[in-house]
């Protein structure tokens, strides 16, 4: 017969002997699936604080106890809000406000004469008085020793339970947090508890969120965590792309690998290290998923990260976002509908595609048009100002040939995959051959590329050849 063990304990701990777990981390205070802390307002913040000052009740802290093979881990799954305040008033972080309610705390405290002794009387008796406190305007440093001592040994209650698994630990989260303001980030993320460490470890420590184009409340309410997991979905599952925050974290649950989530956070350092003032325009809570894919497809063009930063400058002063695609402007594609719809998603990166391609193509800078030309000379062996003098053609006739013979939606047509379709162009003129029919077959076999497009360029030469000896032999 199985035992049946307790699941739950509850206990009363010191608040100064909590606060040294949690400064020594006996007590955890970030497992992935929680919420960052520092999201109260100044009241609440002070609120708890006159609380325990006043002896008042709180709410009891919940924890959840985990078995792993480095030792047992204590999470702090409800209440975090509260251990962080109370942590950083012990520390000095903040002072009370003026707006405390019921600011004034009462204490006994031994009478003392003007040099500071204990009063006494003839028989040796302590002679004692009430002291009211006001505590607005007050650092923990600025408290009577009295006060001081109540705010340590304070009774925090404590609710335990014991040996969770991954998924209870974000099952006890969700429960906690019905009846409280998560919001849908923070709880798509209690489904992610596969990968909600790789969704933390970019969005808490890569510093390209570290700047001034994320408000500090972007960075506490879940948004920074909502744009990683969009970035992942976009650059990798984007055919299975998922509107609600929930599903979506659900699927990168089952699906999302490391290795994705590695790439980004690579991406997020090659761009920290292009940073320019001009990001603050497009790098939005709302698009910097779309930038953040656009640029992974930027980056298997080969071309210097800096010529994506010269693309954002264009994009923001050279009035590039007001050109039309197809009939329509970047900021115009989410009109009048939600900007999470797969459609919309679809349509604004395929944008987004079109204009740097042209940026990098057709631009006035000779230096731009010379890393595409370069690229070609190097893989099919032409030199470079043969290749200017028909580049328009090798353009027209790929865009040409696109609309043709390649459906709307195939990955083919993205960004990432036109110089390795330009250099097959430049080839079948070198060599005479018709790429339509081919094209097609391949276009309805194939719906991925190689980022590195030589490898792309090759795979699709051999592709090319095999087609054509069948046909000889049909």
């Amino acid at each position: 017969m199985d035992l049946v063990r307790d699941k739950r304990v509850k206990d009363a701990l010191m608040n100064s002997t909590v606060q040294n777990m949690f400064e020594r981390g006996e007590l955890r205070k970030d497992h992935p699936l929680q919420r960052k802390p520092g999201r109260w307002s100044s009241g609440e913040r002070d609120g708890l604080i006159a609380a325990v000052l006043k002896d008042e009740d709180i709410d009891c802290i919940k924890v959840c106890e985990q078995l792993t093979g480095h030792g047992v881990v204590l999470w702090v799954i409800d209440g975090l809000q509260r251990l962080a305040t109370l942590n950083s008033y012990f520390n000095g972080g903040f002072k009370l406000g003026k707006n405390v309610e019921f600011p004034m705390v009462s204490y006994q405290s031994v009478k003392r004469d003007m040099n500071g002794d204990i009063i006494k009387d003839e028989y040796g008796n302590y002679d004692y008085e009430l002291v009211a406190y006001d505590l607005r305007g007050k650092f923990y440093s600025d408290l009577p020793v009295e006060l001081k001592e109540k705010f340590n040994n304070y009774k925090i209650d404590m609710v335990k339970h014991l040996d969770c698994t991954d998924e209870e630990i974000g099952y006890h989260i969700r429960r906690y947090n019905r009846q409280k303001t998560m919001n849908a980030s923070e709880n798509a993320v209690t489904f992610m508890d596969h990968i909600a460490k790789e969704v933390k470890k970019i969005s808490f420590n890569n510093p390209f969120f570290k700047n001034d184009m994320y408000k500090e409340l972007e960075r506490n309410n879940g948004t920074i965590e909502r744009i990683v997991t969009e970035s992942v979905m976009c650059m990798f599952h984007l055919d299975k792309w998922q509107k609600r925050s929930r599903k979506m974290g659900e699927f990168l649950n089952k699906n999302a690998s490391k290795q994705e989530f590695d790439r980004l956070n690579d991406n997020l350092n090659r761009l920290e290290a292009i940073y320019k003032d001009s990001f603050h325009g497009v790098f939005t809570s709302k698009d910097s998923f779309l930038w953040f894919t656009l640029f992974d497809k930027f980056r298997g063009l080969g071309i210097a990260d800096a010529r994506f930063a010269d693309f954002i400058d264009s994009f923001q002063n050279d009035k590039l976002a007001e050109r039309k695609v197809n009939g329509e402007r970047f900021d115009e594609a989410d009109k009048n509908k939600s900007t999470k719809d797969k459609a919309v998603v679809v349509k604004k990166l395929a944008i987004l595609e079109n204009l740097l391609f042209d940026f990098l193509q057709m631009g006035k800078d000779m230096e731009r048009q010379t890393e595409i030309e370069l690229f070609l000379a190097r893989n099919l062996a032409i030199d470079v100002e043969t290749l200017r003098t028909d580049m328009d053609f090798y353009i027209e006739s790929l865009e040409d040939l696109m609309r043709k013979v390649v459906r709307s939606d195939s990955k083919l047509l993205e960004v990432g995959n036109r110089l390795s379709l330009l250099a097959m162009v430049v080839y079948s003129y070198k060599e005479d051959i018709d790429l339509d029919d081919w094209l097609k077959e391949y276009a309805e076999k194939n719906d991925t590329y190689f980022a590195d497009q030589k490898e792309n360029f090759i795979h699709m030469k051999n592709d090319l050849y095999l087609y054509i000896n069948r046909k000889k032999a049909a």
